[in-house]
């Protein structure tokens, strides 16, 4: 051994394992067991890539498929019905209006019949599309129907009206008339939101939701500064429950939930033809913590929020829940996201809203499924509203405009009110945005300017006159057309009046045409500041003030004759424009027509004549009144005197006139008055571009209110 190394140890003897018997692991040890945890994991990752990220299609989540509808009454809670409803206007009778909207029934005896609609596409909205919806509300419920059809409901399930297979209506016969009002009321009063079930033509007219669409529980939170129709996002489906839910203290305030945009009843219109029911809104007022309602056609839902003086500067918000409804597309600008726009717009509602800040439009939601991001679009609206607002001098608006799409209207082709009211037809320029901005719309400018009008500056006669200033203005700063686009002949047509002021003061354009020069030389700012003074000062008060005589059995006399007189022009307008168009045949069409003429001239003097014996001359003198308060105004704004032009058409040009404008220059337009023989025939008699706006311009209506099943 060598000094200081130490000797390893002797090596250990290898012992042999234990053998151990081999253990029987069975299927979860075995390859089977592999192959199916992989095979699980496999189709799980396939199932979680398709679930969020969709490589085919971008779809999002899939919504959770409705319970089919329970065929027994659920248990609710007990909601007390009222015994009736207001039904006045669906007895076709013509009323103040009651809803607050401001909003008056006016019924000139007119029976403009437009084309019939266009034929209502209902949208099938197929798996894929719905797939790719991705449904907001975090909460889902079941949806409910009744199965109990009441003799109402049976005798209303009879009256088939749809844009398909109209329903023919003879006008003459008082009978037949009165059975559909009568039908359409016991129906609406028979609704109970437990056993109702859909109209036989819902599908047709509102539209049906698409199959498989979420009911959802949501809320939504409304300030109560912004009163009227106030937009939820969501849809009754047909026959379908929809609870409302509230704070016992909200409960106390005047809310109103509404379903349906389309308010005009039919019983009460003009229409030979109805393309649907003839009421197919209702409203219920929300007045305990818990309400229920339904709708045999369903519609988009509303909360209506009264207008208190109190709540002009709140901040305050109610919440109000509610159960049962569907997800319909919505655009609320500078709210919605482009991200949430992609979305939405796909919502399985058949019908849309497009909200801003002084416009929404109500359309089919068919013309949104592919709609770009419309905040432009509802900027522009905003923008059309914000002019018509400035050219009336209003001030700040609460509530704003609305324009719904429909497939039958009580009259006109499109009517003003609260909300303005046109047909389906008229749907997709409402969002154009192209249109809106180059060419205009006359028929949509129009209406709005009816709502803006003033009995301050709007004489007998000029019901379809100042209504066109607005539409005026709307068509050079929102479409960029020149003073007087829409209707390039208004200086022709001026210099036409003037030459001969009795038979063209029947004729609106030629009445439109007198402002033409005075804003064409100097702009619309003071036509504004006009507006805006004739509000404030007490002689236009007074001037409006002047009542009629209206008493003793010579004036009914009067009366009778009157209305004669004015029914005859009804009938020979009415044959004119027949003549026009083509419907009328006659042998000698020209005889026919400049004989008809001549008998409208006649009528304006022998209307004035009898007129006069119903104290009419009152208003006549009242009108004379305000039109030299308003010319001695205007010319005050313009820094000329406007008198001596206006004296043209016929307006008076009184000595207190002369001297209030004692200091202004005389005014006249370039080459006028004119001078020789009237301009008939050179200038254009029809406006418009297209139908809907030629029929805009020939309304006479300043708002229907036919309001319905109001509870």
């Amino acid at each position: 051994m060598l000094w200081g190394v130490r000797p390893l140890p002797p090596r250990r003897p290898v012992r042999s394992p234990i053998p151990r018997p081999k253990q029987d692991t069975g299927f979860w040890g075995g390859p089977g067991y592999w192959i199916l945890l992989i095979f699980i994991l496999g189709v799980g990752g396939v199932v979680t890539y398709e679930k969020f990220f969709n490589l085919r299609d971008g779809a999002a989540t899939t919504p959770v498929v409705v319970v089919a509808p329970e065929p027994k009454k659920v248990p609710t809670d007990v909601v007390s019905v009222p015994d009736k409803v207001i039904t006045d206007s669906i007895l076709g009778e013509n009323l103040v209006d009651k809803s607050g909207d401001g909003v008056a029934v006016v019924d000139d005896g007119r029976d403009d019949l437009p084309p019939p609609p266009p034929k209502f596409k209902n949208e099938d909205i197929d798996a894929l599309t719905l797939r790719k919806y991705k449904t907001v509300s975090t909460r889902l419920t079941t949806a409910h129907l009744g199965t109990e059809i009441s003799k109402e409901a049976k005798a209303a399930h009879q009256v088939h009206a749809t844009p398909e297979e109209p329903l023919q209506v003879n006008r003459g016969d008082s009978g037949q008339v009165a059975h559909y009002a009568a039908v359409t009321k016991n129906y609406w009063d028979s609704i109970d939101p437990d056993r109702c079930v859909p109209h036989p033509d819902a599908n047709s007219f509102p539209g049906k939701v698409a199959d498989g669409a979420d009911r959802v529980i949501t809320a939504v939170n409304l300030v109560v500064n912004i009163p009227r129709w106030r937009s939820t996002g969501l849809y009754a489906a047909p026959g379908e429950r929809i609870t409302f839910r509230l704070n016992s203290e909200d409960a106390k305030l005047g809310l109103v939930a509404r379903i349906g945009c389309h308010r005009d009843s039919l019983v009460g219109g003009k229409r030979d033809q109805w393309h649907r029911f003839p009421v197919i809104t209702n409203t219920k007022a929300l007045d305990k913590r818990s309400v229920e309602m339904a709708n045999p056609f369903g519609g988009s839902i509303y909360i209506e929020m009264p207008d208190r003086a109190e709540w002009v500067k709140s901040r305050d918000r109610i919440r109000v829940e509610i159960v049962g409804a569907v997800e319909a597309p919505i655009y609320e600008l500078g709210k919605t996201s482009r991200a949430d726009w992609d979305n939405r717009r796909l919502a399985p509602a058949p019908w849309g809203e497009l909200v801003g800040e002084k416009m929404v439009l109500s359309v089919p939601s068919s013309l949104l499924r592919t709609l770009p991001y419309p905040e432009e679009l509802m900027k522009t609206w905003d923008k059309v509203v914000e002019t018509t607002d400035w050219l009336a001098a209003w001030g700040r608006r609460r509530s704003p405009e609305r324009i719904v799409s429909d497939a039958e209207i009580s009259i006109g082709w499109m009517h003003s009110g609260y909300p303005i009211m046109c047909y389906l037809a008229s749907a997709p320029d409402m969002v154009n945005l192209k249109k809106l901005t180059t060419e205009g719309d006359w028929g949509f400018y129009h209406e709005l300017g009816h709502n803006h009008q003033s009995g301050l500056w709007t004489y007998a006669g000029y019901g379809e006159v100042t209504c066109n200033l607005f539409a005026l203005i709307c068509m050079e700063r929102i479409s960029g057309q020149k003073v007087g686009g829409g209707h390039s002949d208004l200086g022709p047509l001026a210099a036409e009046m003037a030459l001969d002021p009795v038979t063209n003061k029947g004729s609106p354009f030629h009445l439109l045409s007198q402002y033409y020069y005075p804003i064409l030389a100097f702009g619309w700012e003071p036509l504004q500041a006009t507006f805006d003074e004739l509000d404030e000062r007490k002689d236009m008060a007074r001037a409006n003030s002047i009542e009629a005589k209206n008493s003793g059995r010579e004036f009914r006399d009067a009366q009778k004759k009157v209305d004669a007189l004015e029914k005859e022009k009804v009938a020979l307008d009415k044959k004119i424009r027949a003549l026009d168009i083509g419907t009328l045949k006659v042998a000698d069409k020209a005889a026919e027509k400049e004989a008809a003429q001549k008998r409208l001239v006649e009528l304006v003097d022998e209307v004035k004549k009898a007129g006069e014996a119903t104290g009419a001359v009152s208003a006549a003198k009242s009108d004379e009144k305000k039109k030299e308060i308003f010319v001695k105004i205007w010319s005050k704004h313009c820094g000329h005197d406007l008198g001596p032009y206006f004296a043209c058409f016929g307006w008076p040009y009184t000595d207190h006139m002369k001297a209030f404008n004692k200091g202004l220059k005389s005014w006249m337009p370039k080459n006028f008055p004119p001078k020789g023989a009237p301009l008939a025939g050179k200038a254009k008699r029809n406006p418009f571009g297209s139908r809907n706006e030629a029929m805009a311009g020939d309304d006479e209506i300043h708002g229907i209110d036919n309001a319905e099943n109001e509870k």
